[in-house]
């Protein structure tokens, strides 16, 4: 097999197309991370918004994770090359312990917790990563050795929702080796991250593999090609599972979603199991679907439950009954409970990925948290078609430890307490977009 060629700096027309999705923002935010990919991806985004009039402002976006002794440095690199562009730059700071295994899940899940909500608090509704073609390929590899799906196996998704910010990925079609030729050209030198090449995380060992896979035809362009057609095929998919959800799944005010089980039993295998990967990440309000295997464990014994015998399994933080010919998927509060997120001022987030909290907080804040089983009888509050946990799992808002009001219900506030909030489920809207449901 001939040796890679050389990469090359990415012209102006590509930069167009690249960022074509980003234009009506008013503020994009970007992943930097100080290597190569990531600071060309603060150069195309700067050279895109100087090709055009009324482009977003950009804002960098870098992480200290603190998990090597130079990670400060690094991040203090970041600001002062977002500042030769006279981009603003903030500098996120891991809070977190360094746990003892798992530490790259740990860190990714970290990075895009800081990441949104970063973005959350300066308007921007994007966040663009550096993800190109050769990460594509090592995701299919990475999936296809955990025994992923057509969905996993399509790999990364151009994007992705995370709570309400899009997370987005412009680069996909580039490779690594242009990317680095860009950064070159702009007179950067990159921070070479040891973790990268470090064989404890399973991207890195999937790296070291990417040669000698090469050599037998599996380069980072044939298998990022793979991804996309198996991309196309679970889009298909998700046209079925959408007809199926049109006639025989419904959403309620509360977030609860009840699907018709003949209908769904009369489905391909592989749609049963799509239409349950999506109905589990809506209802539990997660920003990925289960694992493959507990989806399919789910749905057999779903498929082997008769009309009439109690039926229920929990999975994903969700309650699955069976009731009047209809599966019925719950948000469960668990053990760890439901999250609390303080209100005050002018307001406007997402709660636990299923509600939108809008509206102001006068005076003191107010407690945004789930209304759990004693707030609902202490309202006394009648379950409508046995639907318990549905309820406990709805946004109340609290002061000092008294419920105020729990606007999905109808009980409103006093005309004192000063909150004019409402809270309206965004369940059904997840639901239905199929492209915002990948796996990790």
């Amino acid at each position: 097999m001939p040796a890679a060629e050389p990469g090359l700096p990415i012209d102006d027309a590509t930069v167009e197309r690249l960022f074509e999705r980003q234009a009506g923002l008013r503020r994009l935010a970007l992943a930097v991370s100080g290597g190569a990919d990531s600071l060309a991806l603060l150069v195309l985004a700067d050279r895109w918004r100087r090709l055009g009039s009324g482009r977003p402002e950009l804002l960098v976006l870098t992480v200290d994770h603190g998990l090597r002794p130079e990670s400060g440095a690094e991040a203090r690199f970041v600001a002062e090359v977002a500042s030769r562009f006279s981009v603003e730059c903030r500098i996120l700071v891991r809070d977190a312990p360094i746990p003892a295994s798992g530490i790259e899940a740990a860190a990714r899940s970290a990075r895009y917790r800081l990441l949104v909500a970063a973005a959350r608090e300066v308007g921007a509704n994007q966040i663009a990563t550096a993800h190109h073609r050769d990460d594509q390929a090592e995701t299919l590899l990475m999936r296809l050795a955990r025994g992923s799906g057509v969905y996993g196996l399509a790999g990364m998704a151009p994007s992705t929702d995370l709570g309400g910010v899009e997370l987005v990925r412009p680069l996909l079609s580039l490779s690594h080796a242009d990317l680095v030729a860009t950064t070159k050209a702009a007179g950067l030198d990159a921070v070479d991250d040891p973790h990268n090449r470090d064989p404890r995380f399973s991207r890195s060992r999937m790296r070291a593999l990417m040669p000698a896979l090469a050599e037998e035809g599996l380069d980072p362009a044939t298998l990022a090609a793979t991804a996309a057609r198996l991309r196309r095929a679970s889009a298909a998919i998700d046209h079925y599972v959408g007809r199926l959800f049109a006639s025989a799944a419904v959403t309620d005010a509360m977030g609860a979603i009840r699907l018709q089980a003949e209908a769904w039993s009369r489905e391909p295998e592989e749609v049963r199991l799509r239409a349950l990967a999506r109905i589990l990440r809506a209802a539990g309000g997660t920003g990925y679907v289960p694992r493959l295997d507990g989806l399919q464990a789910l749905e057999a014994s779903m498929i082997g439950a008769e009309a009439g015998e109690r039926f229920q399994r929990t999975l994903s933080g969700v309650v699955v009954d069976r009731r009047k010919g209809a599966f019925r998927f719950q948000r469960e509060a668990g053990r760890a409970g439901l999250p609390e997120r303080s209100a005050a001022g002018r307001v406007d987030f997402i709660w636990d990925g299923r509600f939108h909290v809008l509206g102001e907080v006068s005076g003191e804040p107010v407690a945004v948290g789930a209304l759990g089983g004693e707030g609902r009888r202490a309202l006394a509050v009648c379950v409508e078609d046995a639907l318990p946990r549905a309820i406990e799992a709805l946004p109340a808002l609290r002061r000092r430890g008294r419920i105020l009001a729990v606007p999905a219900l109808g009980v409103a506030p006093s005309s004192q307490d000063g909150i004019e909030l409402s809270t309206v489920s965004i369940v059904e809207n997840r639901l239905l977009d199929p492209a915002r449901n990948d796996e990790p």
